[in-house]
């Protein structure tokens, strides 16, 4: 269920969520923290902000990064085209209308946002693969999709993680200029169609039933 529309008082509650969220360093997190973070998460992304202002995050904005003078620039670029339209056409009709939320996770700083005003908005999916990509680590993947579902967000679809991981992933190694994991990603997604990751495993994606191809 949708909070409100009231964006005085969204701001203040995300300012107070996000508080909260600064006690975690999400590298030395015990399962109670992170099932905690996962559902503090969680209801900042019960926030609607279609109408919002701040600044989106999607694919379209990493396309904007790769577009500089980069090697295998087209070949990525071909790559986010591509696992943006199988997210698409793989999701229901309120995904597509509705996908702005407050993303939790600063991208650019590898932290927590600080506060609304500076932060960003984009596809909930964004905020959870950034999260899970930082950590990369299974185990806390299980735990935090498990709680993260459990505290009322919505359950992502598995062609949804994979293609909000690509585009985190490739932000980052703009970022980094750093883009040997990304050309190996790129390569696998454009010729054989197939995205590889060990962030996620198989036994946390039966468990919790998370398909969507």
């Amino acid at each position: 269920m949708k909070l409100l529309l009231n964006y005085e008082n969204i701001e203040k509650e995300i300012n107070d969520q996000l508080q909260k969220l600064k006690n975690f360093a999400l590298y030395e997190n015990k399962k109670d923290d992170i099932a905690l973070l996962a559902e503090i998460v969680a209801k900042i992304h019960l926030h609607d902000l279609n109408q919002s202002n701040l600044p989106l995050y999607d694919y379209k904005w990493v396309i904007d990064l790769v577009k500089k003078d980069y090697d295998y620039k087209n070949n990525i670029i071909s790559a986010l085209q591509m696992v943006s339209e199988m997210e698409y056409y793989n999701t229901d009709v309120e995904f597509k209308i509705k996908n702005k939320n407050f993303l939790t996770w600063d991208i650019s700083k590898s932290n927590w946002h600080k506060e609304y005003r500076s932060g960003h908005i984009g596809n909930y999916v964004w905020d959870i693969a950034a999260i899970l990509n930082y950590v990369n680590d299974p185990s806390f993947s299980d735990i935090f999709l498990g709680s993260y579902i459990q505290y009322g967000g919505k359950k992502p679809t598995l062609i949804s993680i994979y293609a909000n991981l690509y585009y985190v992933k490739v932000a980052e190694a703009v970022m980094n200029d750093n883009f040997n994991e990304v050309i190996i990603m790129t390569d696998a997604i454009l010729n054989q169609n197939i995205f590889k990751t060990n962030i996620i495993s198989k036994k946390t994606l039966n468990h919790l039933k998370i398909c969507g191809y």
